[in-house]
């Protein structure tokens, strides 16, 4: 009896203890969880109390928003300086129109003035020289030619007016009053050169540096520190890793208990994390190094369409980058580069050429109406 009943004791001890050991568990487990969810609480706790602040604030500032005389007097002042600036804005649209009427009747005076000089000049020239060459016009001809081909085919805008003002002095000194028509073509085939807005890829380029530049990432001290503790481990780390690496092959059946291998699983499930950061600053230092580079490469073949003239593939390009950037800065960043790309997408790279051929058409027609009146000429003499 007394071997029964201590074995009965024993058995009785063991599920005493392995009771325990499953109370203790559960307890440990409540007690994280209730570690987890405090910590939750008081994010949320934190929140509630800056949106109450805030609530507060706003409570405070409605009185004087909603004061009838403060608004009364804003609108006084909106309507004073609307009536201001419609003042101004009348005054400056009357001197535009008196400008542009006087400028009007200024350009018709002088082209009035350059025909009758033009015809005396033809006086004078006829009196001198009876014959004058057929090679000028075909220089004049060609002059006109160039300038149009470099503006149409090199975007050349000095090289045009270079040209265009070459072929109207010839004019000048042929004077001929059959090619005044000709010559006020040129100064407005001038005119349309000079308003055509040409992309500045040099300032452009420089933008692209610029930004590049920015958005360089700056590796804090920590981040350095850690790097380097990665690369180059010490030799008391190296010492104990080979040390707990042979402790470790030797002692292994003994240390792995059944308590060791729940505190690893509730090390490994229970995962607390704050993702209210932006996704930059969660980066380590190689994902922000692999995100600059693949800035980098994008801006590099942004900057390779600009110089190529690619329009369309140029917009798309900035909208990729702009699209990347919204979703790896923050706030604050963001906007700042989202300015500069919109500098940058502004520009046209391909804008509508200007017709600038008209002068080049107007002499052809002189010049072959003065062969058809030379071959009647001759014939008659004949």
């Amino acid at each position: 009896m007394d071997d029964e009943q201590q074995k009965l004791l024993k058995k009785l001890s063991r599920r005493t203890r392995f009771t325990q050991f499953l109370a203790w568990l559960a307890l440990f487990f409540t007690i994280v969880g209730i570690a987890a969810g405090y910590k939750n609480w008081l994010r949320i706790h934190d929140k509630a109390k800056a949106g109450l602040r805030g609530i507060e604030e706003i409570r405070l500032e409605l009185p004087k928003l909603a004061q009838k005389s403060r608004v009364a007097v804003l609108e006084k002042d909106i309507n004073e300086n609307l009536k201001e600036s419609k003042t101004h804005l009348d005054s400056a649209m009357h001197e535009l129109r008196n400008i542009q009427d006087s400028t009007q009747h200024i350009a018709e005076t002088v082209y009035v003035q350059v025909e009758a000089l033009t015809k005396q000049q033809e006086a004078v020239v006829k009196i001198q020289t009876p014959s004058i060459k057929d090679w000028s016009l075909g220089e004049v001809h060609f002059l006109l030619q160039t300038a149009v081909q470099r503006f149409e085919l090199k975007n050349d805008k000095k090289g045009a007016i270079a040209a265009f003002k070459l072929a109207d002095t010839l004019l000048v000194e042929r004077g001929s009053i059959e090619l005044l028509t000709v010559r006020k073509q040129i100064s407005k085939d001038i005119a349309a050169v000079n308003q055509y807005a040409i992309a500045d890829v040099n300032v452009l380029s420089r933008k692209i540096d610029d930004l590049l530049g920015e958005l360089k990432p700056v590796i804090s001290a920590e981040e350095q520190e850690s790097k380097s503790i990665e690369l180059i481990p010490t030799k008391s780390e190296s010492s104990e890793s080979t040390v707990n690496m042979a402790n470790e092959d030797q002692d292994k059946p003994a240390k792995e208990s059944l308590v060791a291998r729940v505190k690893k699983t509730i090390n490994d499930a229970v995962v607390i994390r704050k993702f209210e950061k932006p996704m930059q600053q969660e980066m380590d230092s190689v994902a922000k190094e692999r995100l600059y580079q693949l800035l980098s490469l994008r801006l590099e073949t942004l900057r390779m369409m600009l110089l190529q003239g690619d329009n369309t593939n140029y917009h798309q390009q900035i909208q990729r980058i702009k699209d990347l950037i919204k979703d790896y800065y923050p706030d604050e960043k963001n906007v700042h580069y989202q300015k500069q790309l919109d500098y940058l997408n502004e520009a046209d790279l391909s804008p509508d050429l200007p017709d600038i051929s008209k002068s080049l058409s107007l002499l052809e027609e002189a010049m072959s109406k003065e062969n058809k009146t030379n071959n009647t000429n001759e014939e008659g003499i004949k």
